[in-house]
């Protein structure tokens, strides 16, 4: 089974209490254990188990203790894998790496089945880094292993996420059957769907995710490694109240611990779904405390993430400026990827911005040498971004069949606020063509996922677009329901048609626990206790519109 490589992502049963408890226990009996030899092993085990309580200087001053009363190349490996899993969430991810590819170089001498576990957390360094020579390194020493069926799956993890679109694009027709052969094992779990999530499987990550975070609930709180990578799933997926859930979770793990990176992760998440639901000011504030939290070039990663949302934050706020200012930033000055996953998701948003502000030469330039860097190991999700990018870039005789490139198929539904920004533009750019009867469909269309998602800002537009084709769509229940966000609004619509919590979330994109939060607040404004009441209460909502036409 692939092993968890996000330091401190993943706590063994019992959560972080038992987890410190056990650790100090270790260190105390190698403090009475006469034997150096003993002490030195004891001493490795505490270091191991001290890994899953984010506490750098407690692991740190074990592999000291390690080294100095042994030689064993064993234990002191055992002991500096520890201290680099560890180092990988905080802001210095070189010196990470170089402890890393110390301790995978020393296995590699001695043929040490370490070898894999230390490449596998230098993965994740190089993924936070973005460091391109990291990549070229891991490669190198992936050469040295062995092809074995109990490495297979811990290889192809190091692949997925040093190298998504190249070597590690070839995994997910295998994704299914490796999360099947986890039978329910979260540490398992919650590694494929970080997999599955980095190629673009986002349905399958959120699934994945889910399953995963239930086995840890008997067990603690999900530490802060890897759940980050949750949160972007959910996001991507439209699960916004859920995304913003994790990044509060781990923020407040992050900060307690002093580990910076991973802040940095949950600030610039937060700060995207804030961005989305129109809230500039506040996204601003969580993506610059971001960007204060870690080094832009050992954490490219964070660094293109916050540049997004602060991207995003002026496009909410119609800045197209200083939006593609931000979007431009996630690429250098010569055009290549400042990070080689988080950069290609920026593409589209660089075009709008660069359209609206009569920059499409160079965007265009930049987004075709993107793409042929990205090449055949691009995913949908990546392919349908370039081809909206094209298409607003294009000529107008030539921009027609990159929409509907971007629009053809199912696929594009797995990422929601996506397709409705695409059937946005196709939908304004038919309009100003004159094909007033083909746009409105596609406005409508993404005004209704807006709504969905309480994307407010997009809401404003899909419903400006949509007065321009001669349709008003600021119709609204009267009374209190008014005053409900739109999102809250879908709720209790649904709710009163007779759908369970469950089903509400799959046509919102919620899960069934957010479902139920909102109807629990709701439910006090509208003046009424209990479900059923929900159908009487709109019905006479609607008699009241029709008496007042």
């Amino acid at each position: 089974a692939v092993r968890i490589q996000y330091s401190g992502s993943v706590a063994p049963n019992g959560g972080k209490g038992n987890v410190t408890s056990a650790a100090a226990a270790l260190e105390r009996a190698a403090e009475l254990s006469p034997h150096r030899a003993d002490q030195a092993r004891l001493l490795a085990d505490a270091a191991d188990t001290a890994v899953f309580t984010g506490q750098l200087g407690w692991v740190e001053h074990l592999a000291a203790g390690v080294r100095e009363r042994s030689d064993d190349p064993a234990l002191i490996g055992r002991a500096a894998l520890a201290t680099g899993r560890l180092l990988t969430l905080g802001p210095h991810h070189t010196a990470a790496f170089a402890l890393l590819s110390r301790v995978a170089d020393e296995a590699a001498a001695t043929r040490s089945p370490r070898l894999l576990d230390a490449l596998a957390a230098a993965a994740v360094v190089r993924y936070y880094s973005g460091e391109e020579s990291q990549r070229q390194r891991i490669e190198a020493l992936l050469a040295d292993v062995p092809d074995s069926a109990a490495g297979g799956a811990l290889r192809a993890w190091v692949l997925a996420v040093s190298d998504p679109s190249g070597a590690g694009a070839s995994l997910a027709p295998a994704l299914p059957r490796l999360i099947a052969a986890a039978k329910g094992e979260a540490g398992s779990l919650t590694a494929l769907a970080v997999v599955a999530w980095l190629l673009d499987r986002t349905p399958l990550a959120a699934r994945t995710f889910d399953e995963a975070f239930g086995r840890w609930q008997a067990h603690g709180p999900l530490p802060a490694g890897l759940a980050c990578a949750a949160g972007w799933a959910y996001l991507e997926q439209g699960r916004w109240a859920d995304a913003r859930s994790v990044a509060a979770e781990i923020a407040e793990v992050a900060s307690g611990a002093g580990l910076d990176h991973a802040e940095a992760c949950a600030r610039t998440l937060d700060a995207t779904v804030l961005a989305l639901l129109g809230e500039p000011a506040e996204a601003r504030g969580s993506a610059e405390r971001a960007l204060a939290l870690v080094d832009p070039l050992e954490s490219r990663s964070v660094a293109v993430l916050a540049r997004r949302a602060l991207g995003l934050a002026a496009v909410a706020e119609g800045d197209y400026d200083s939006a593609y200012a931000q979007f431009r930033a996630a690429f250098t000055e010569d055009g290549d990827l400042v990070h080689y996953h988080v950069s290609p998701t920026v593409l589209a948003e660089l075009a709008a911005a660069a359209v609206r502000r009569g920059h499409r030469e160079p965007a265009a330039r930049l987004l075709e040498r993107s793409a042929r860097h990205l090449g055949p190991g691009m995913s949908a999700r990546l392919f349908l971004l370039v081809e909206r990018g094209r298409a607003l870039l294009a000529e107008p005789e030539r921009a027609e069949r990159h929409f509907r490139a971007a629009l053809a198929g199912e696929a594009g539904e797995q990422w929601p606020f996506e397709r409705a920004q695409t059937r946005l533009d196709y939908g304004e750019w038919l309009r100003r063509q004159r094909r007033v009867a083909e746009a409105r469909p596609l406005l409508t269309g993404a005004l209704d996922t807006f709504r969905r998602l309480g994307a407010r800002p997009w809401i404003d537009r899909a419903k400006a677009e949509l007065r321009a084709a001669g349709i008003e769509a600021d119709a609204a229940a009267p009374g209190a329901l008014t005053e409900l966000s739109p999102q809250q609004q879908q709720i209790v619509r649904l709710a009163a048609h007779g759908l369970t919590n469950r089903e509400i979330g799959e046509k919102l994109f919620l899960s069934p626990r957010t479902v139920g939060s909102h109807l629990y607040r709701v439910f006090p404004k509208l003046g009424i206790t209990a479900r059923a009441q929900l159908r009487d209460l709109l019905d006479d909502a609607l008699q009241a519109t029709g008496s007042a036409h």
